[in-house]
């Protein structure tokens, strides 16, 4: 240690043998690694032990370790915390992270209206909604919805229905799937009896709910309400039969996680499989590079704190296959979280250990797709390397295409694949300015003037390869607008349809200077991967020529009227979602969208 870590000695000789946070640092000052301690002294110390046996990830990190900063707290649980709020801000490189961009769904009932909706949200606001979730996966989510539309008459149409005359029904009327309020034909107080139905069930008490809609069917029956109690029959009979079908994981209706980790080829995965009130509802994977089998227990660790922080629902129990760095800890600040104990165990026999290896084979099995999904990458950039003759590795190549209809709403977009996989936080796209006419190749010279032009005076790096949606034109408007910004272009070709616009196997090749298309074997996995970047590039260009084009047509329907401004034109939009569904409204409820007076809410509605 004295020997290796010289520059350390003092250090690692006078560190508190106390509870903290300890921050590792490269020679600039660059935090490269954050973690916490019991004792911060043993910690430490342990990275630079002669004997230490770290996995390649940590070994890197030590290597460049020439300072450690320290943060003593009152506790293991104090330390936790802080560790967690100092990744959060400082990101540092060698932390594992669980880089989960996306928000979890919830549903939402929209208890502000007077006949409330259920509908999918990726934010929890602070309104009237009720709350539930959030849950693991979109897929699981919008199975529980489309089954409740099944078995609650739900209106689902997004319309304001308050001070608004009856109309006719919808579909889901005929179908028995809507009580069509409309119409008209439902009070908002027997409605509401459907939403706390609703809310029993989104609470897993089903067996509440079952007896509720039993007395309701009872009482309905006596009345001679007999479609009303044919309707409670059909939800208790659903019910029951979805009962029957979900999994019983436990029989004393436990709410556990499962959590399996598996490393292979320098990446791993941790794998969660949740059940709650004893039945398995919801699974999903999340993976990680640089990750090896010595890293197991701080993964866990690290996966564990970050995914309860979001919001997510803590269970009574946790399985892991083993302990996970700093469990004690862990299970105390989960237990505050919770306001109820929760415990992390690592269970080595019986039913528990078969569900953990059924997890864990789970997790093996995707992480060996996601490799081989990998090797077929490389495969394709190597493949391309070889097609056109580069140097060089190909890991990043750039895809452009312009999207317009009759030179109307022209844009631009650009999207960036990374070693074969597309890199979403680097697509960019782009309002054409120069060009009035529909004329693509004016379009996609300014796109790669403006890219390009941005590049250079940043002092960033060219992509490997471009990728152009379009023929010879296109690829030579391409490279006259690199002469014109005078730098040199990198590789590029463009994909053109064939005679059979259908069938990609006779898309044609186009590279700058070459009048006939190249010839690319149909199988070759470069090309299937350039056909990838021109269809991503074609894909996003549309998707923001019909965002602009929307945009413009609401400018031209709300603008001109007097009275709106952007802020309330942006009220307007959120409350009603289409300049159709404003024409639609009433003075009350541009009143209220607005917090204006009645005059002013009826020039308004007079314009429209």
């Amino acid at each position: 240690m004295k020997e290796k870590f010289p520059h350390l000695k003092e250090t690692l000789e006078n560190l508190p043998a106390e509870p903290g946070v300890y921050k590792m640092q490269d020679g600039s000052g660059k935090i490269l690694y954050i973690g916490k301690a019991k004792s911060l002294r043993s910690r430490v110390r342990s990275y630079f032990q002669p004997s230490a046996v770290h996995s390649p990830r940590i070994s890197i990190m030590v290597s460049k370790v020439k300072s450690v900063d320290l943060v003593v707290t009152a506790s293991e649980v104090e330390a936790l915390v802080l560790e967690d709020n100092l990744i959060k801000k400082e990101k540092p490189l060698y932390n594992i992270d669980l880089k989960d961009g996306k928000n979890y769904p919830y549903l939402k009932l929209t208890m502000e209206e007077t006949y409330p909706r259920l509908i999918l949200v990726r934010r929890v606001e602070k309104d009237k909604g009720l709350y539930f979730g959030p849950y693991v996966s979109g897929k699981s989510v919008r199975s529980n919805m489309r089954l409740i539309q099944k078995i609650f008459p739900l209106r689902q149409s997004r319309d304001n229905l308050d001070n608004k005359p009856p109309r006719r029904p919808c579909l889901n009327h005929q179908m028995g799937r809507c009580l069509a309020p409309c119409a008209g034909n439902v009070s908002g107080q027997e409605y509401r009896k459907v939403v706390d139905e609703v809310i029993l069930f989104l609470k897993g008490r089903n067996r509440e709910l079952s007896q509720t809609l039993h007395k309701r069917m009872i009482d309905a029956s006596e009345k001679q309400l007999f479609e009303i109690a044919a309707r409670y029959r059909d939800q208790m009979e659903a019910i029951k039969r979805l009962n029957e079908k979900q999994i019983i994981t436990q029989t004393n209706l436990a709410n556990q996680d499962m959590i399996a980790a598996y490393e292979e080829g320098g990446k791993g995965i941790i794998l969660i499989l949740q059940a709650r009130r004893g039945k398995m509802n919801a699974e999903r994977s999340f993976m990680f590079s640089q990750l090896d089998r010595l890293d197991r227990a701080e993964a866990l660790g690290a996966f564990i704190r970050q995914f309860y922080t979001g919001g997510m629902e803590i269970p009574a129990t946790i399985i892991t296959q083993e302990p996970p760095d700093g469990a004690p800890a862990l299970c105390q600040w989960l237990s505050s979280r919770r306001e109820a104990k929760t415990r992390i165990v690592t269970p080595i026999r019986g039913r528990l250990k078969k569900l953990l290896e059924m997890a864990e084979r789970n997790a093996k099995i995707r992480l060996r797709s996601s490799l081989q999904t990998e090797n077929s990458r490389i495969q394709a950039l190597e493949d391309l390397r070889e097609i056109f003759g580069i140097d060089e590795d190909v890991r990043i190549i750039e895809g452009y295409d312009i999207s317009n209809t009759s030179g109307v709403a022209s844009v631009g977009s650009m999207v960036m694949f990374r070693d074969g996989a597309p890199s979403k936080a680097d697509y960019r796209k782009y309002k054409i300015r120069t060009v009035t006419a529909p004329d693509d190749y004016a379009s996609i010279a300014e796109v790669i003037e403006r890219r390009f032009t941005r590049l250079v005076n940043d002092d960033k790096p060219f992509a490997d390869l471009l990728v152009i949606d379009g023929g010879k034109g296109h690829v030579k408007a391409a490279i006259e607008a690199f002469e014109r910004i005078g730098v040199e272009p990198p590789p590029m070709v463009g994909i053109a349809k064939g005679k059979d616009r259908g069938d990609i196997k006779t898309d044609q090749f186009f590279l700058p200077g070459q009048r006939e298309p190249v010839d690319i074997t149909p199988s070759s996995p470069g090309r299937l991967l350039l056909q990838r970047v021109r269809d991503e590039a074609h894909r996003f260009a549309i998707s923001y020529h019909r965002k602009v084009r929307s945009d413009r047509s609401m400018k031209s329907a709300l603008d001109d009227i007097p009275g709106i401004g952007p802020k309330r034109k942006k009220a307007l939009l959120r409350k009603f979602g289409s300049v159709k569904r404003i024409r639609e409204a009433g003075v009350a409820d541009l009143q209220e969208a607005l917090s204006i007076s009645e005059k002013t809410a009826k020039k308004i509605r007079e314009s429209l």
